[in-house]
């Protein structure tokens, strides 16, 4: 290597050990204020102001993050971790699943992932028992029949003002228990991974593999079409006020693609079994090839006073780190010819929007955004997987 490129691959070097320290500090921030937020029963709460409850589901994304902390982190926050862990597995109810609410009814499906998630990345001979039977509940409650097949709601009925209402399956919770499955290693050849692939295809803008006849007319007779962009979206639905992102008009009306659900399906293709060469996995990288941003949340509009660009920004960062690191790709070339080192932009970008020092929000406040303790979870979970590539 001649001088200047040696002189130029030191200096890169050195900010990116410059970055890993930063981010260090920047985590142990944040997990000190996370682990301030923790109360005395293990659990972090949620709920509006005054009426906080303690919840599964945000004591498991916390957990989740802190135990998939890198080694030296992960050490200083043992203690939450196990409080948070023994918290969870007090809430496992009588038929394996894990709940919101004071009967633990509510959001079941999507709780049980959750937790299943943070109790196998603490510990998955410890928590063997009530992780296999997480695992159960997940797979007996993945639908098997219609449109839905393959995927997962968030649970069981779940409270409204109108009295009570039904979830539908949707690659959000599909996703989160896929990654649940992955982290507490369901083998490749079960039947969940399978039937998974089925719902993520209806959930994709790709004509050549999402097929399902049944679909297609119900999309028909709203005039609504599968596109060819490769993204996906939230459900193989034909309502479009269930759309996140809405429809667009190309030579036809589809769905909008965006890149939180189309992670999420990459991650979940790849996870199932599916290779990077796929026609399914293929066109939704190419999609990011076309629309990587960190950012802001691609396939929601630039809107500078509603700021709907900003729309579920740090989940979309929580799914994308997963999803890229699944990919394999460092740096990760886009169609503009582009070389990213993805892990090295988002961390610095991270770094940036930190607020207060300790802690993450969103200046959109859809999807729960506002919540600092939920965003703050979202990127401590990010971090992790940055620091796996940022030495």
């Amino acid at each position: 290597m001649h001088a200047l490129g040696l002189l130029l691959a030191t200096m890169a070097a050195d900010q990116d050990g410059d970055l890993r320290r930063r981010l260090e500090a920047a985590y142990t921030s944040a997990g000190d204020w996370l682990g301030s937020q923790q109360d005395g029963g293990g659990a972090w709460k949620q709920g509006p102001p005054g009426r906080e409850q303690p919840s599964v589901a945000f004591t498991g994304l916390v957990v989740t993050a802190l135990a998939r902390a890198p080694k030296e982190l992960r050490a200083r926050y043992q203690a939450s971790i196990d409080k948070g862990a023994a918290f969870i597995v007090s809430k496992r109810n009588e038929d394996g699943s894990f709940g919101e609410g004071p009967t633990g009814a509510f959001l079941k499906t999507y709780a049980t992932a959750v937790a299943l998630m943070a109790l196998s990345a603490t510990d998955r001979e410890k928590f063997a028992e009530p992780i296999r039977g997480a695992q159960a509940y997940l797979k007996q409650h993945q639908l098997k029949e219609g449109i839905d097949r393959g995927g997962s709601g968030y649970g069981d009925d779940e409270p409204s003002k109108d009295g009570m209402k039904k979830t539908i399956a949707n690659l959000s919770t599909t996703g989160f228990t896929a990654d649940a499955m992955e982290e507490s290693g369901l083998p490749k050849n079960d039947e969940f991974w399978k039937l998974v692939v089925e719902f993520v295809r209806r959930c994709q803008n790709n004509s050549e593999t999402n097929t399902d006849k049944d679909f297609v007319e119900k999309l028909k007779a709203v005039g609504l079409s599968i596109g060819d962009d490769g993204g996906l979206y939230y459900a193989p639905s034909a309502e479009r006020k269930i759309h996140k992102a809405g429809t667009k008009i190309t030579d036809k009306e589809i769905i909008q693609s965006y890149g939180s659900m189309t992670y999420h399906g990459i991650k979940t293709y790849l996870f199932a079994g599916l290779k990077k060469d796929s026609p399914e996995v293929k066109a939704a990288i190419d999609w990011v090839r076309k629309n990587y941003n960190i950012e802001a949340h691609p396939g929601f509009p630039y809107d500078a006073a509603k700021r709907n660009h900003l729309r579920g920004l740090f989940y979309y960062y929580y799914v994308m780190a997963r999803a890229m690191d699944a990919i394999g790709e460092k740096p990760f070339r886009t169609f503009d010819g582009k070389e990213h080192d993805w892990p090295v932009e988002m961390g610095r970008h991270l770094l940036k929007i930190m607020k207060d020092g300790k802690m993450w929000v969103n200046d959109n406040p859809a999807w729960w955004e506002d919540n600092p303790l939920l965003v703050t979870s979202y990127v401590l979970g990010t971090l992790d997987i940055l620091m796996k590539h940022v030495r």
